[in-house]
């Protein structure tokens, strides 16, 4: 049996994480994850109060790790080129990891300064692109909420089964919106 001693919030975000990917957005459940760390399940509230303070520190690791990847993927990137990649990262992270990208959706708090921290960062990153082609603020947060829109539309979209029409891939009408928000 694992003691409190040897638990952490980072290994419990961790192994419920794990559950997510394995399973589906509603795997981690306090039980699950007493099971998988072989710990009780009171242990765990000692680090989180509920199943929304969990979820909400994985929509926060997830961020992070959206943040990261966009750094190292688009680096050397520059422009309208440099925002289509951080769009086309953003919706290959968001499908590649949709369980967990479905917490995130439905758990990021971004009245909460550490998830918001991210969010604008990637928007930093966005707006430091557009800087070479719209010059007007009101324009670089329209196209970039626009570009939000379209990758959380794709990946819950995905999430539904939807997009798997022969008559045009997904990710031909992905970039097809995407360089219509752009214009």
């Amino acid at each position: 049996m694992t003691q409190k001693r040897d638990l952490s919030a980072e290994k419990i975000v961790q192994t419920a994480k794990d559950l997510v990917l394995n399973g589906n957005a509603d795997s981690a459940t306090f039980s699950n994850i007493a099971k998988e760390l072989d710990c009780k399940t009171q242990a765990l509230y000692f680090y989180f109060k509920n199943r929304d303070e969990l979820n909400s520190a994985i929509a926060q690791d997830y961020l992070k790790t959206l943040t990261e990847t966009i750094k190292n993927e688009c680096l050397g990137y520059s422009g309208k080129e440099g925002v289509v990649k951080i769009a086309k990262v953003m919706r290959e992270f968001g499908l590649e990891n949709l369980s967990l990208s479905l917490v995130a959706i439905k758990s990021s708090d971004l009245t909460n300064k550490k998830d918001f921290k991210y969010v604008l960062e990637i928007n930093s990153m966005m707006e430091k692109f557009m800087d070479v082609f719209v010059q007007d603020e009101a324009k670089q947060m329209t196209i970039t909420r626009g570009i939000r829109g379209l990758v959380i539309g794709e990946v819950v979209s995905e999430s539904v089964g939807l997009f798997h029409n022969p008559l045009i891939k997904n990710t031909v009408s992905f970039e097809e919106n995407l360089y219509k928000i752009l214009s």
